[in-house]
C-alpha cells in the first residue's frame, strides 16, 4: 500500500486507511480515507486499454458538466498542480470523491433490476445526446461489426490447420448470419436515418451506483468507454449479458435458455427512457440489438481462438471456442 500512499500525496490526501475495491476488471481501484473522515476513490487507469488517459479525463469533465444536473455525481479531484491525473513512473492515476451511502449491485439479477439498469442507461443516452458534449473517441470502432468480421477473416487466414478444423462448425454457422452484417453496413452507411448517439458502451448493473437507503439510482459510473456509436450498442450489450440464463463461460450448452421476461424488462426499460430520441429507422433497428451484439461477440471470441488466444484471458485450450459456441447458442434462440 506504500505506493498508493505516495499517489495520494499527489492529490493532497494524507490517508489513514486504504481499502482495495475488487469490483471492476479493468482499472485498479482503492477507497482512501483521510484523518478528517473524508473518503476518496484513487484509481490506476489501465493504459493498455485506455491509451490516451488525458482524453479519458477530459471526457469525464465534459460528461459531468451535463450529468450533474440529473444525477448525484462523484467529483474529480485534481492534483496539487491542478492536473486531471497523476503520472507515477509508467502508471497513470486519478482521484474522485467517494459516494457515501452507495453500492453497486452484485449477485443474481432480477427482472426489476434489469428494467432499472436499461432505463438508467437509456436516460443517460437521451440526456447526453440532447446536450451533445464534444467527446474524444476513446475506443475507435469498438462496436463496429464490419471490423469484427474483417478481423475474423484475417484470423481465419492465419490460423493453424488444427484450430481451423476445430472452428469449422462455428465459422459455417456465423456465415448463416451474413444478413446481420449486411444490416449493420446499411445502418453505418445511412447516418441520416442512423445518427451517431452518445452511448456508455459498458452498460451493466455494476456500472450504476444505487442509494443504500432508498435503493434508487444515484448515477451511472465507469464512464471511460462513453463515446458516440449506433443506437443498438447499449441495449444489445445488456440483452447479451442479462437475457441468457447462464453467463458466457457456461459450457453446458443444452442448459442455456433465453429468458423472455428479462428481454421484455430490458426493452421496456430502455424504450421508456428513449422513445422520444430515436428516428423511425432506429426504432426498427433496436429490435436487432441483442442479435447484433451476440453475433459480434461470437466473431470476437472465435477470431481470438484462431489467433491462439492473444486478447481474452483463457483458462483452458478451447475456452474461446466454447465461448463462441455459448454466444451462438443464445443467438439461435433470440
Amino acid at each position: 500500500m506504500q505506493e498508493v500512499k505516495t499517489i495520494c500525496t499527489a492529490f493532497g490526501i494524507s490517508p489513514t486507511a486504504i481499502t482495495p475495491i475488487t469490483q471492476g476488471l479493468i482499472n485498479q481501484t482503492y477507497k482512501v480515507t483521510d484523518a478528517g473522515g473524508d473518503a476518496f476513490i484513487v484509481q490506476q487507469i489501465n493504459t493498455r486499454i485506455f491509451q490516451q488517459p488525458q482524453q479519458v479525463q477530459q471526457n469525464f469533465v465534459q460528461l459531468r458538466a451535463v450529468l450533474k444536473h440529473y444525477y448525484r455525481m462523484p467529483e474529480l479531484i485534481p492534483t496539487a498542480q491542478n492536473e486531471l491525473m497523476h503520472t507515477h513512473g509508467n502508471e497513470v492515476w486519478r482521484c474522485f470523491t467517494y459516494m457515501q451511502d452507495s453500492y453497486t449491485p452484485t449477485g443474481a439479477i432480477s427482472e426489476e433490476l434489469a428494467y432499472t439498469t436499461a432505463n438508467c442507461f437509456g436516460e443517460y443516452t437521451r440526456v447526453l445526446s440532447a446536450a451533445s458534449p464534444k467527446l474524444h473517441t476513446i475506443l475507435p470502432r469498438f462496436h463496429d461489426v464490419s471490423l469484427r468480421a474483417e478481423q475474423l477473416l484475417q484470423a481465419k487466414a492465419g490460423a493453424t490447420p488444427e484450430r481451423l478444423k476445430l472452428a469449422a462448425r462455428c465459422l459455417n454457422e456465423l456465415d448463416n448470419y451474413d444478413e446481420l452484417l449486411k444490416r449493420y453496413k446499411y445502418w453505418a452507411a445511412h447516418p441520416q436515418y442512423f445518427p451517431q448517439r452518445i452511448l456508455h458502451h459498458d452498460a451493466k448493473p455494476s456500472n450504476i451506483l444505487f442509494n443504500n437507503k432508498t435503493q434508487s439510482v444515484l448515477c451511472p459510473i465507469d464512464l471511460d468507454t462513453t463515446q458516440t456509436g449506433l443506437c443498438f450498442s447499449d441495449l444489445g450489450d445488456m440483452i447479451r449479458s442479462m437475457v441468457p440464463s447462464h453467463e458466457e463461460n457456461e459450457v453446458r450448452f443444452a442448459d442455456i435458455e433465453v429468458r423472455q421476461s428479462f428481454l421484455q424488462a430490458l426493452t421496456e426499460g430502455y424504450m421508456d427512457a428513449t422513445h422520444t430520441l430515436w428516428t423511425a429507422q432506429e426504432k426498427e433497428a433496436l429490435a436487432y440489438s441483442g442479435k447484433m451484439l451476440l453475433y459480434m461477440q461470437a466473431m470476437r471470441f472465435l477470431a481470438d481462438f484462431l489467433n491462439n488466444d492473444i486478447y481474452y484471458q483463457t483458462k483452458y485450450e478451447l475456452h474461446n471456442l466454447d465461448r463462441t459456441i455459448n454466444q451462438l447458442t443464445v443467438l439461435r434462440q433470440l
